[in-house]
């Protein structure tokens, strides 16, 4: 009879592995990424705009998905955060210098599916009366074929993908709680 929590590699590469686990198999994955959810704001202070990155993605219908910034943590990144600054300025085409901290919330993790153990740190930024350049990218085709764009809140929170959905709650939550002076 086999160990609970039994582990067999099933398949191995540089980005992941696929496992089985008690008769269950799933993802492990071996290196981290952060999401960013670049937002704008009217004259009330309401989240009026979401940023949106159109990327090419092989496994969707069109080969194309609408989800957030994400990029990997590399080696140089002394922070999560610095992540997340260097991924909004490559894919978004927007800088935000490290001492304006205040334009960032941390909104948690995310895990963007059960059967993984991908643990996503999402990071909101608000762009509102930043300049939006043109992304430089980091040189890979994926990000050359990838298109940055604002919504509409409501043409955003349509999106099937659940990093999206999931990050802009939590932004709507905190802004909430923001209203409301909980925070």
């Amino acid at each position: 009879m086999p160990k609970k929590n039994e582990t067999k590699t099933l398949f191995t590469e540089k980005w992941f592995d696929v496992i089985e686990i008690d008769g269950k198999v799933g993802i492990h994955n071996k290196h981290m990424s952060v999401a960013v959810l670049p937002f704008t704001n009217d004259e009330n202070g309401m989240v009026k705009e979401i940023g949106i990155l159109h990327e090419p993605n092989p496994f969707r219908e069109g080969g194309f998905c609408d989800t957030l910034i994400t990029g990997t943590v590399e080696y140089e990144d002394d922070s999560l955060l610095l992540t997340a600054i260097r991924e909004l300025e490559e894919e978004g085409g927007i800088a935000v210098p490290p001492t304006e901290n205040a334009r960032w919330i941390f909104l948690g993790t995310i895990y963007p599916y059960k059967d993984g153990d991908r643990m996503v740190p999402v990071f909101a930024v608000d762009v509102t009366g930043l300049e939006v350049k043109e992304p430089q990218g980091d040189g890979t085709e994926k990000e050359a074929m990838a298109k940055f764009s604002f919504e509409e809140v409501g043409r955003g929170i349509a999106s099937d993908e659940a990093l999206v959905l999931s990050s802009f709650l939590r932004l709507f939550n905190y802004m909430y709680a923001k209203s409301m002076n909980y925070v």
